[in-house]
């Protein structure tokens, strides 16, 4: 596989919640505690500091996790946003795009094909990987407006706030 792969158990909330626990708890918070605070297996919660991670709002120096500057700034109003905008370099997404932008249109068939075949996948099996991806697009893609998807046509395209030269 390809460049690491975006955790697919995130949502938008999950991350901005993370991000104001570490706010109320002075920027940093010991994982062990974090799993306390929030009710959640210390094993349930390494995808979604994975996450905040790979967006650049957490750093994570052995157990403790430390929120950065651009996490700081990640509020309701402008989180979509800020996960949009670093979206666009970590794959699965950073491939879509250059697919989509590439060739306008795509159906979910032809462009998970698409990514397969260049080494970006969730799951060996083409059905589950169909699957997962699809969920992860409609969750983090389409919820932030990176992407687009036609439910209708069963179509994916660039999303309308997305510029191009973004990737």
């Amino acid at each position: 596989m390809g460049g690491e792969i975006f955790p697919l158990v995130t949502e938008t909330s999950r991350i901005r919640a993370i991000l104001y626990m570490l706010k109320q708890n002075g920027g940093s918070i010991e994982l062990a505690r974090l799993a306390a605070e929030t009710e959640e297996q210390v094993d349930d919660l390494l995808p979604l500091v994975e996450a905040c991670k790979m967006l650049g709002f957490i750093k994570i120096n052995r157990s403790v996790i430390k929120i950065t500057p651009a996490g700081r700034k990640v509020t309701f109003a402008n989180s979509l946003k800020m996960v949009r905008e670093r979206l666009v370099g970590i794959e699965p997404f950073k491939s879509a795009l250059k697919v989509l932008d590439k060739e306008g249109e795509m159906s979910t068939e032809a462009l998970f094909a698409n990514l397969r075949s260049n080494g970006v996948y969730l799951h060996g099996d083409k059905d589950m990987n169909e699957f997962l991806m699809r969920k992860m697009f409609l969750r983090l893609g389409v919820r932030s407006k990176l992407l687009y998807y036609d439910t209708v046509r069963d179509v994916w395209t660039v999303g309308a706030t997305t510029s191009k030269k973004a990737h």
